[in-house]
């Protein structure tokens, strides 16, 4: 009985293993070519496995994308929640969200820089949820510091600021220095968490009368 329980593990401990680097694989080719450039041929030779053998661990583009996206972000560096949460001020808070972000935005940009997740419903789904857990810390760290009320406005404009295709343009369409982004994303998250100018509230206030 020990002997049949041993060869259950091992066996399924090397077809996890299979599995894992098939996944290996297919993000290796979709960081180089693309998610629909890449083919379930040339993802068995880069694993170096059977097509029927890829076909047996991902049946189709669903699971195969499942498989890869779950092996690209193991390796991501996480967001600090506990550190941002327990940022001294809003500017602390914004130089530590900048800095995680753009860590996470250097790990996936091999894949994001295809921009599929605009016409393949698995990414866009994963984009989707991404940004919805960005946006739901940004809610926590502007309530610890701003208080309580109706952030909406102010989340979605960190969100905006945060995400990869506003860093993708200054870093990489125009040229900015590291140092030159972050300042950049700084400046506008406090610059967006501000409180409105006197004169102009007072003026939107005449207004809706």
């Amino acid at each position: 009985m020990a002997t049949r329980t041993y060869n259950s593990e091992l066996r399924l401990r090397k077809q996890a293993e299979l599995k894992a680097r098939i996944a290996a694989a297919v993000a290796s080719l979709h960081a180089e070519k693309g998610v629909n450039a890449t083919s379930y041929a040339e993802i068995a030779a880069k694993a170096k496995v059977s097509l029927p053998t890829v076909y047996a661990h991902f049946p189709n583009q669903w699971e195969l994308l499942q498989g890869c996206t779950a092996h690209v972000a193991a390796q991501a560096p996480p967001l600090p929640v506990e550190e941002l949460l327990a940022a001294p001020d809003l500017r602390a808070a914004a130089e530590l969200m900048v800095d995680a972000v753009e860590q996470q935005h250097l790990h996936f940009e091999p894949w994001l820089a295809w921009r599929e997740d605009r016409v393949i419903p698995f990414l866009a789904q994963m984009s989707g949820h991404a940004r919805a857990e960005l946006a739901s810390l940004i809610g926590r760290v502007l309530r610890r510091h701003l208080g309580t009320g109706d952030h909406r406005e102010v989340i979605a404009a960190w969100e905006s600021v945060l995400s990869f295709d506003f860093w993708h343009r200054l870093a990489r369409t125009h040229g900015l220095s590291k140092p030159a982004v972050r300042r950049v994303m700084v400046r506008g998250l406090q610059a967006l968490a501000a409180p409105q100018n006197t004169t102009e509230t007072k003026r939107l206030s005449r207004r809706k009368r």
